[in-house]
């Protein structure tokens, strides 16, 4: 028996709670910035399950499965305006969009080179869900496609962090290949906007505002209006199955055309990341460590072989299309890794006016991923 019981709550809560306050510490370490808040929860909830500390499974697991990553949806999309991304994205648009398209073919070639077992298809379009948007999709997309066991579900974020630092290195290694520069000629490498290394404002995805404790709790009803609307929905249209693409789609309605309503919502991001944090936990803390160890490899090397078609594609399509080796650069960054890390690396290479169309397009990203994520699983299991 584990020391805290399955029937034990508050101990239980206590101690999930205390993982993610944890995690949220660790990411504001240097190392815990190269790894990631998901992944240090859940090696953290991991190792604290099978150390015989909380339990393999619990109701609160499932009701926090049930309830919170719902309500993280919503919260996660609230600013995903589709108008301005289309109008002020510009070129990058085209790269991103070419990214996205990338990423799918990838996907399907691997799927059909690697095994993954017996949830092969739902690995596959979960995967993919996450190179082309992020965490959210992730789960959201998970979710949806009915990946329950927790063991799987910790070796595919697993892989998929392996996944993004193998991206990471082949994208670094871009510019430095001779016929890449040659193929697409870049007005901003070797020049920019300034120079490598100088210091660059880079603006943040929201500002920073005072926590508004009406303004947050507006967030939350808003988000469980939504959650209520679309479990409604889903009844009455006999498609429990896709309760969490309703979700998803009925955030970018309100995302869009309710933006009275949106204004009065402040740090909804926020709490959407403590959800999906301690969803995270309670992921790990269900997942055996040799059973996640056997099943992260193949995964492993389907997205190693994903990412090469992405990066070849990228370089035969956008060669002939003509398009900018650096805006390539961002937008496919944008979609593996998601806005932030787009705006970064421009910021960090001086390509100052990349910054802002880096975070648009892959908030972009944020809105369509699940919607991909489901339908490669549906292609790969018929």
């Amino acid at each position: 028996m584990p020391l805290i019981e399955p029937d034990q709550t508050f101990a239980l809560s206590a101690a999930i709670m205390v993982i993610v306050a944890f995690g949220f510490w660790a990411e504001s370490r240097r190392w815990g910035q190269q790894l990631g808040g998901p992944l240090i929860l859940l090696a953290v909830s991991m190792a604290a399950s099978n150390l015989g500390i909380i339990p393999y499974s619990a109701p609160l697991y499932g009701t926090i499965a049930g309830v919170l990553v719902p309500m993280a949806i919503p919260l996660l999309l609230l600013r995903a305006d589709l108008r301005t991304i289309f109008v002020e994205s510009g070129p990058m648009l085209i790269a991103f969009l070419l990214a996205a398209g990338a990423t799918i073919v990838g996907a399907l070639v691997a799927a059909q080179l690697i095994d993954m077992g017996p949830l092969h298809s739902e690995i596959a379009g979960t995967i993919t869900s996450s190179y082309i948007g992020g965490s959210l999709n992730f789960v959201a997309t998970a979710e949806a496609v009915g990946i329950k066991d927790s063991s799987v579900y910790v070796a595919s974020l697993s892989a998929d962090a392996v996944g993004a630092v193998i991206f990471l290195v082949m994208l670094m290694l871009m510019p430095t290949i001779g016929f890449i520069r040659r193929a697409m000629p870049s007005k901003f490498i070797g020049q920019g906007s300034g120079a490598v290394g100088a210091p660059v404002d880079v603006p943040a995805e929201k500002e920073a505002k005072p926590f508004r404790l009406a303004a947050a709790a507006n967030g939350l009803a808003l988000s469980l209006v939504i959650c209520a609307l679309s479990s409604g929905l889903a009844s009455l249209l006999q498609a429990d199955a896709f309760f969490v693409l309703i979700v998803t789609a009925l955030s970018l309605v309100v995302a869009n055309f309710a933006k009275p309503v949106v204004r009065r919502v402040e740090s909804e991001f926020e709490l959407g990341t403590l959800f999906m944090y301690v969803f995270f936990a309670v992921i790990g803390a269900g997942a055996n460590i040799s059973e996640v160890l056997g099943a992260a490899l193949p995964i492993i090397m389907f997205i190693t072989i994903m990412v090469l078609v992405h990066l070849c594609l990228l370089v035969l399509i956008g060669k002939l299309l003509k398009l900018d080796l650096a805006e390539v650069l961002i937008a496919s960054n944008a979609c593996i890794l998601g806005p932030a890390p787009a705006a970064a690396l421009a910021a960090s290479k001086g390509w100052q006016p990349l910054v802002a169309p880096g975070i648009l397009v892959g908030m972009l990203g944020y809105a369509i991923a699940t919607f991909i994520g489901v339908a490669i699983t549906a292609v790969l299991g018929s």
